[in-house]
């Protein structure tokens, strides 16, 4: 009869907290998480409104690329949310798609709820 190994498993030290409780614990940790999330939540946005315009005009990346007169990798790179682009190409792709560029300051996101 073959003995069983019993595997600990290490405890998830975050299951039952709330996100803002982990979000806190990770800037403790590491000063700027928070920035560079919203930087990154910031880019993933941009890079799904010029995904949808590529969409709407049912272009190609490479398409798209072409009438920008840039390449499809740059195009591919930016809907990837890889890269923050230059507002020289976001004007670009603007006149490609027959839009108008609009570039606004919104609110300053509120900082995490703290909960007691």
């Amino acid at each position: 009869m073959k003995k069983e190994k019993t595997i600990a498993r290490a405890k998830n030290k975050h299951h039952g907290s709330s996100v803002n409780d982990w979000f806190k614990e990770e800037e403790e940790r590491e000063p700027g998480f928070i920035a560079a999330v919203d930087a990154l939540v910031d880019r993933q946005a941009l890079a799904a409104t010029v995904r949808d315009l590529r969409a709407q005009l049912g272009l190609s990346q490479a398409e798209l690329a072409e009438r920008v007169g840039t390449k499809q990798p740059g195009i591919a790179r930016l809907e990837s949310g890889r890269v923050v682009p230059r507002l020289e190409l976001l004007q670009k792709i603007a006149v490609a798609a027959g839009r108008r560029l609009e570039v606004r300051f919104g609110p300053a996101k509120k900082p995490a709820r703290r909960t007691a």
